[in-house]
């Protein structure tokens, strides 16, 4: 799966110009959540597209998650995995979106909540993998989301442990997909594990920067881990 979309990321969060309904009303949306506003339609098709893919071809196979990974920063990975959540969300699919990168945390500046929150890092460190009152139901209807809560100093261990495990267990039985975003795969190795745990992977790559070698290369790499790379999303800029 190749989709190619053009991307443009925005500097700073802006309330999106749309109705989130009345549990949404407590975040602020950036505008670079393209699934929501529709104001920039060429890419709002593209995460569609990718969206049915994954609905064909994993969902309906009974794969209930999916790591957003890629070779290296810059290319787009928090963005298409926000949009691709929210664009699942729409079509009535109860979904989970976690941001799994504790190195530097991307989510909070795309869906900003009114106080800064906890998340996946209290939840392993704190409660032993138990969620509980940590992750935002609801944000939108069909989506919650489980902030990463602060960079980690130890993600690599935090991420290797059975805590995070036992977390991912939970969250693929409660919800119909989890989508996990993932800090880059050449400054660290945690994307690998998070795909390994999970099970399944997709790749984001950007066109005219990242190297048809880097994505084989993670691919490769994923695969040996025992996650199944699913396709890969190529943003056009």
């Amino acid at each position: 799966m190749s989709v190619q979309s053009k991307v443009g990321l925005s500097a700073a969060p802006r309330s999106a110009p749309v109705d989130v309904g009345a549990a949404a009303l407590q975040y602020e949306f950036s505008p670079d959540l393209v699934t929501l506003a529709e104001h920039r339609p060429e890419e709002t098709e593209a995460i569609r597209t990718a969206r049915t893919h994954i609905i064909a071809r994993h969902i309906k196979d009974g794969r209930r998650g999916l790591a957003v990974c890629a070779a290296t920063p810059g290319v787009g990975c928090s963005f298409i995995a926000t949009n691709l959540a929210i664009s699942l969300a729409q079509v009535g699919v109860a979904t989970l979106l976690i941001d799994g990168n504790l190195r530097q945390p991307r989510l909070d500046s795309l869906i900003r909540p009114q106080t800064p929150p906890s998340g996946l890092k209290q939840c392993i460190v704190d409660e032993g993998g138990d969620a509980g009152g940590l992750i935002h139901p609801e944000v939108i209807s069909n989506l919650s989301l489980l902030y990463a809560g602060g960079v980690a100093d130890n993600a690599q261990e935090i991420l290797a442990g059975d805590g995070f495990k036992t977390l991912i267990e939970r969250c693929l039985r409660d919800f119909e997909f989890t989508i996990i975003d993932t800090p880059p795969a050449n400054t660290c190795a945690d994307a690998r594990r998070i795909s390994t745990v999970v099970g399944y992977s997709l790749i984001v790559a950007r066109a005219h920067a990242t190297r048809t070698s880097e994505v084989a290369n993670l691919a490769e790499q994923l695969h040996e881990d025992g996650a199944q790379v699913v396709g890969t999303v190529l943003n056009e800029f």
